[in-house]
């Protein structure tokens, strides 16, 4: 036994978790598969063991003296390969009119495929934790972004009330999303400092930011798009997948801004999954508008230079005057106010539409533009204000400062 060693956990000395639902069946966690549950390995990285020792120094010599026993299978690997599985995500499928027919008769057509690699966040501060249990009560600092559901859902893991859970976050460190919900090692951290009866802290490595939680995932999208010879568009399909893991799913639509962003009769997309053994992928920064921004507005400017004509006046000439998937009026649209703005403020006129023909002295300059939108989402929210006898004031609320100034507002 190494010195300073208290335990080893591993799918040996496995650490009793329950399971809290993901977020995508109307729960609150990013995964479901957790550490040392069963004998499988399912991606490189994947939490093997846990090794709790007095010290740091001693924890990091233990764990260098581990040796695990693999038995080879066949791992899934390329998503794009022949015969790869997908798992259609029909909630997503949204559609009217008759695209395919529209798109085969229109006078002008554009068709392309685009590819995003893996995002990782990689926040400046690692995922780190401390868990210490007060008899039933659990006390757990944890970076988060979202404290109420980090709560729930460590709740879960631990098989306890949600009221025996306190989570802590006073700073977030850095996250663009990675610190939405918790990760396994806070599940096996939690478990094990019940288990020794002494608080415990877990900090991942710089490289475990890559295999401990997912970033945005590799995607593959299609889209096509006919217009008339005057650019007005007749008909969009937009046909896109997602790398997901083997044993839990993350969903990164990238048909999440398609049907609001242009108006046209005729309009089909669709989603899927493809399975991978892989870390499973998570939130990054605007997760399905990032991705289906790219590759649509990409595709608008393709449109735009077949027609021969401005991106900024292809974009106009097929504005959205109302949410054609809903058929109902915007609640507040002025894109068309912004356009207009912009290109006045940015001297838009003077663009050529010829392209490698505008020069700065020896340098080629490119000017483009593109649109973007993002959802409101709303929810409650509440607070406490207490007045004291001191005359300072107690402010209590679930929120955190992600670094935009929360506290000095506060204060």
């Amino acid at each position: 036994k190494a010195p300073g060693v208290l335990a080893i956990y591993s799918v040996a000395n496995p650490l009793p978790l329950g399971r809290s639902e993901v977020f995508s069946k109307g729960g609150a966690a990013t995964e479901n598969f957790l550490p040392f549950q069963d004998d499988r390995v399912l991606w490189n990285g994947q939490h093997v063991a846990f090794i709790v020792a007095e010290t740091f120094e001693q924890a990091t010599e233990a764990a260098a003296l581990v040796r695990i026993d693999y038995v080879e299978a066949n791992p899934a690997l390329d998503a794009a390969a022949p015969g790869a599985p997908r798992l259609p995500q029909e909630k997503l499928d949204v559609a009217w009119g008759d695209a395919e027919q529209a798109i085969a008769s229109a006078a002008i057509r554009v068709e392309g495929e685009y590819t995003t690699p893996r995002e990782y966040n990689v926040p400046i501060e690692p995922h780190a934790c401390i868990a210490a249990w007060h008899g039933e009560e659990l006390t757990v600092w944890e970076p988060s972004q979202w404290v109420s559901g980090a709560r729930a859902i460590i709740a879960d893991w631990m098989k306890v009330p949600t009221d025996k859970v306190r989570v802590v976050s006073p700073y977030v460190g850095g996250a663009f999303g990675c610190k939405v919900s918790p990760h396994p090692h806070v599940a096996v951290t939690c478990a094990a400092a019940r288990a020794l009866g002494r608080p415990i802290k877990t900090a991942l490595t710089r490289p475990q930011t890559f295999t401990g939680y997912g970033g945005r995932p590799h995607t593959h999208q299609r889209i096509a798009i006919g217009a008339d010879r005057n650019g007005k568009i007749q008909s969009i399909i937009h046909e896109g997948w997602n790398e997901t893991a083997a044993e839990d799913t993350h969903v990164e639509p990238t048909n999440a801004v398609t049907p609001m962003m242009y108006a046209t009769p005729n309009f089909r997309s669709s989603h899927s999954l493809a399975p991978l053994n892989t870390v499973n992928p998570g939130w990054l920064r605007a997760p399905g508008e990032n991705v289906s921004t790219y590759a649509l507005e990409t595709a608008i400017d393709e449109l735009a230079y077949a027609v021969g004509v401005d991106p900024l006046e292809i974009r106009m000439r097929n504005y959205a005057d109302y949410d054609h998937q809903a058929k109902l009026p915007w609640s507040t649209r002025r894109l068309r106010e912004a356009y207009r703005a912009g290109a006045e403020a940015f001297g838009w006129e003077r663009r050529s539409l010829t392209p490698r023909s505008m020069r700065e002295g020896r340098e080629l300059i490119g000017w483009g533009m593109a649109s973007g939108t993002y959802p409101v989402r709303r929810s409650p929210g509440d607070a406490s204000v207490t007045m004291l006898a001191n005359g300072s004031v107690e402010v209590r609320s679930a929120g955190i400062d992600m670094g935009t100034g929360t506290y000095t507002i506060l204060a």
